[in-house]
């Protein structure tokens, strides 16, 4: 399984780590946030160069904490 990056207007959504489904990141306050949310159906694909940079180091972080927990070592981002 691999971890794929979606972005919907400037909600990037994330899949494929750990237990959940998919998590949606979106700015709040200047922060990104996270939550657990459907893939909505318009949503495209994105490379992990098409993040903004300060939410890739997030990403990144929650990857190696969901395999630290748990999910498979072959996860890796994908198109």
């Amino acid at each position: 399984m691999s971890v794929r990056l979606y972005q919907h207007g400037e909600d990037i959504y994330l899949t494929g780590a750990g237990a959940t489904p998919c998590l949606r990141w979106y700015r709040d306050a200047g922060r990104w946030m996270a939550e657990p949310v459907d893939l909505p159906d318009p949503a495209t694909s994105v490379t992990v160069d098409e993040v903004p940079d300060d939410l890739r180091e997030e990403l990144l972080a929650f990857v190696v904490r969901a395999s630290a927990m748990g999910a498979p070592e072959s996860q890796h981002f994908g198109n």
